[in-house]
C-alpha cells in the first residue's frame, strides 16, 4: 500500500522508480484507485473514493499544493495568475479566421484546477444541455439524471439583496460553498438595461426553469475569499484520512497497461519531476480515472497509446486501442471581445487603477477578507436566443445576418452578454488610471465550430496542438455580430443615461471605446466582424475531447465514463461532455464527477 495521508512531492514517497526495462509491476507501491489531474473533477472524486475507509485512493497534481498559493484565495486577483507557474498557458495553433494568430487556453496547475484561477461564476446551465447529451448517446446523463449532484455538491448562503432565490432551487448540505456576492451600482443599471431591450430580469441562473434572462451570477466566493474545489472537498479532514495520499508538482508521463489480454487493461501510471529526472510507477489495483481536463486528458491518452492509430504511429507511439475520437470534437465558447461603454467615476470598479487604491483594497482584504478584492469582475450577464425576433438585433444600415439557432431546446440560449463592472481591453492589460466604464462581452454559447488535439511528440513535456478551428462555421461569427450590436445598444437605453456616455457616433478604430461609441443603426455587419475578428478571443470553456458516446466510432467513453476497449480507465472531467454546454461549466464538472464516485462505489 502507498504512503498514508496529506501532501507529498518526492514520487519515491508513492510511487517506485523505474529501474530497468524488466520491470513487470509486481512490486510497484500500490492504490485502490490513481487520479490523474487534482482539478475541479479530480478533487471531487479523490474525497468522495477516499470516504470508504476500505479503499486507498491516490490523486496526482503536477501543479502545486493550493493552499500555498496566494492569489488563488483572493476573488479579483484571478487575471494576476494567467501565465504564472500554476497556469499551464497553452496556447493554440494560429487561428486563420480569428485574428490569423494563436489564442491564450489557460488552464490551472493546481489543485483546484480551473476552479482555484478563474472568474468564480458558478452555473448548473441550461437543462437542455443535458438532455441533449442523452439524445447524443450519453444514457443516464440527462437533466433529471444529473441534476440531484449539483444539489448534493453545494451549500447555497441566502444574499440579502436576491431575497427572490428559492431555496429549493439549491443543496444546502454539499461541501461546496455557494452565494451571490456584493456588487457595484453599474451591475444593476446594466441589468435593467437589458431588460428593458427584451432580456428580462429573473432571479436565479440555476433553475429548472432555465437561464434564460438577465441576472448576477452565483459564485463560490465564501467569507470574502475562492472557495476552489479543492478548497470544498479537500479540507483539513479530508486530507487527514490515512487512505488518501496526494501527488503534488508530480508529472503523469504516461498509463501503463497490460496487454495480455483480450482487452488491454490500465494497471498503472509513470509519472516524473521533469525530462530528465527519474521516473517512476504506481501501480492502480482497481482503475485508473483521468482527470486531467480537455487539454491534459486527450493528451495523455494520446501519450498512452490510446487514440487514432494513425496519428500515433506519426510520432513512434505503438497503439494500445484504436479509438478514433479522442482529441475531437474541441470546442470553446468564443467572445467577440470588449464593448466599452465609457462612464463616470463612482459606479463601477476602475478606481482600483490607482495604484493607492489598489493597495488600499488589498490591505482591506489581507487585514478583514473584505472589500473590494471580493468581488466578481463579472458578476452578471444576459442569456438570450439569437432568434429571438423581439431583440433588438438589426440596423438602419444593413439587414440582419443569417443565423441558425442550436438544437439544444428551447429554454437554451446561444449567445451571453458578459457584464465586466470595469473597461477592459483583455486579460492582463493595464487601463490607465482616470479611464472610467464598463465592457460587455458577447460570446457564442453553442458553437458549430469545432476543432482538434494533437500531439507533436511522445513526450508529455512537448505541449499538444490545439486547434479550436475558430469561426470555421460562418453561423458563429454571425451570432457575434447580433451579440455585438445588441451591446452597443445596451450603452443607448434610458437605464444607463447619466452614467454611461456613450459618444454620438465614431469611427476611430484604434480608439478603447470605438465599438461602444458607434451608431449602432449605422455601423455595418462587415464592420462588426472586421472588429471581432481582431479583437475575440476564446472564452477559455474547453470541451469534448473524450466525450461520451453511443459507441467507440461517436465517442471516446461510454456511459459509465469508461474508456472504450479498455479496461480498468476512466475519464471524468469537461473533456467528456457530448457536446458544449450553454454556460459556463465549472458546476456541471463538479457534478459530473460526483456522479462518476457514486457510479464506481455501486459497482457499474
Amino acid at each position: 500500500m502507498g504512503s498514508s495521508h496529506s501532501y507529498v512531492a518526492d514520487p519515491s514517497v508513492c510511487a517506485t522508480e523505474v529501474k530497468g526495462k524488466d520491470d513487470d509491476g509486481n512490486d510497484w507501491k500500490a492504490y485502490d484507485y490513481v487520479i490523474v489531474g487534482g482539478g475541479s473533477a479530480g478533487s471531487v472524486l479523490a474525497s468522495r473514493l477516499s470516504e470508504d475507509p476500505g479503499v486507498t485512493v491516490l490523486l496526482i497534481e503536477a501543479g502545486n499544493n493550493h493552499e500555498k498559493e496566494l492569489l488563488t484565495h483572493i476573488p479579483l486577483a484571478w487575471p494576476k495568475i494567467l501565465k504564472t507557474s500554476i497556469d499551464w498557458d497553452f496556447k493554440t495553433v494560429t487561428q486563420p479566421r480569428a485574428g490569423n494568430h494563436p489564442h491564450d487556453c489557460p488552464r490551472g496547475k493546481v489543485l483546484g484546477g480551473c476552479s482555484a484561477i478563474n472568474a468564480m461564476m458558478y452555473q448548473h446551465c441550461s437543462p437542455d444541455d443535458f438532455d441533449e447529451w442523452e439524445r447524443l448517446g450519453a444514457t443516464g446523463w440527462s437533466y433529471k439524471d444529473l441534476h440531484p449532484y449539483f444539489i448534493k455538491s453545494e451549500t447555497y448562503t441566502p444574499h440579502p439583496k436576491h431575497p427572490d432565490v428559492v431555496a429549493s432551487d439549491h443543496g444546502s448540505s454539499g461541501p461546496w460553498k455557494i452565494s451571490h456576492s456584493d456588487t457595484v451600482p453599474i451591475t444593476d443599471i446594466l441589468l435593467d438595461a437589458c431588460d428593458e431591450l427584451g432580456a428580462k430580469r429573473i432571479p436565479d441562473f440555476n433553475t429548472a426553469k432555465g437561464q434564460m434572462g438577465a441576472s448576477t451570477f452565483v459564485s463560490y466566493i465564501d467569507k470574502g475569499q475562492r472557495n476552489s474545489v479543492a478548497n470544498a472537498y479537500l479540507p483539513p479532514n479530508v486530507l487527514s484520512r490515512p487512505n488518501l495520499t496526494i501527488a503534488v508538482k508530480t508529472i503523469v508521463e504516461k498509463i501503463l497497461f497490460d496487454e495480455s489480454g483480450a482487452e488491454p487493461r490500465a494497471i498503472g501510471v509513470e509519472v516524473s519531476k521533469s525530462p530528465k529526472s527519474p521516473k517512476y510507477r504506481v501501480r492502480a489495483t482497481r482503475e485508473v480515472i483521468l482527470s486531467a481536463g480537455t487539454v491534459g486528458t486527450p493528451h495523455l491518452l494520446l501519450l498512452s497509446g490510446i487514440g487514432p492509430q494513425e496519428e500515433l504511429s506519426k510520432v513512434g507511439i505503438k497503439a494500445v486501442k484504436d479509438l478514433s475520437q479522442v482529441g475531437k470534437n474541441y470546442y470553446d465558447h468564443i467572445s467577440s471581445g470588449p464593448v466599452c461603454l465609457r462612464g463616470k467615476p463612482g459606479y463601477t470598479l476602475d478606481f482600483l487603477n490607482s495604484p493607492i487604491r489598489a493597495a488600499t483594497a488589498m490591505l482591506q482584504w489581507f487585514l478583514f477578507s473584505k472589500g473590494p478584492m471580493t468581488v466578481l469582475a463579472t458578476p452578471a450577464a444576459a442569456f438570450i436566443r439569437v432568434d429571438d425576433d423581439t431583440l433588438p438585433y438589426s440596423s438602419k444600415s444593413s439587414s440582419n445576418v443569417p443565423v441558425r439557432s442550436n438544437k439544444a431546446g428551447p429554454r437554451t440560449p446561444d449567445l451571453e452578454i458578459v457584464i465586466f463592472v470595469l473597461v477592459v481591453a483583455g486579460f492582463n492589460i493595464k487601463i490607465p488610471s482616470g479611464i472610467y466604464g464598463a465592457t460587455l462581452g458577447p460570446v457564442v454559447l453553442k458553437p458549430e465550430s469545432s476543432g482538434t488535439l494533437t500531439i507533436k511528440s511522445a513526450s508529455v513535456y512537448d505541449k499538444p496542438d490545439i486547434d479550436p478551428n475558430f469561426f470555421s462555421s460562418e453561423n458563429d461569427m454571425n451570432t457575434l455580430v447580433r451579440g455585438v450590436r445588441f451591446s452597443m445598444r445596451i450603452g443607448r437605453t434610458e437605464s444607463v443615461k447619466g452614467v454611461l456616455e456613450p459618444r454620438a457616433d465614431s469611427a476611430d478604430k484604434k480608439d478603447l471605446f470605438y465599438m461602444g461609441d458607434a451608431d449602432p443603426d449605422r455601423i455595418t455587419d462587415e464592420e462588426i466582424k472586421e472588429f471581432i475578428r481582431s479583437h475575440c478571443s476564446a472564452a477559455f470553456h474547453p470541451t469534448s475531447t473524450a466525450r461520451i458516446g453511443a459507441s467507440p466510432e461517436t465517442g471516446v467513453v461510454d456511459s459509465h465514463l469508461r474508456v472504450f476497449g479498455v479496461k480498468g480507465l476512466r475519464v471524468a472531467d469537461a473533456s467528456v461532455f457530448p457536446n458544449q454546454i450553454s454556460g459556463h461549466p465549472v458546476a456541471a464538472v463538479v457534478a459530473v464527477a460526483e456522479k462518476l464516485a457514486d457510479i464506481i462505489k455501486s459497482g457499474a
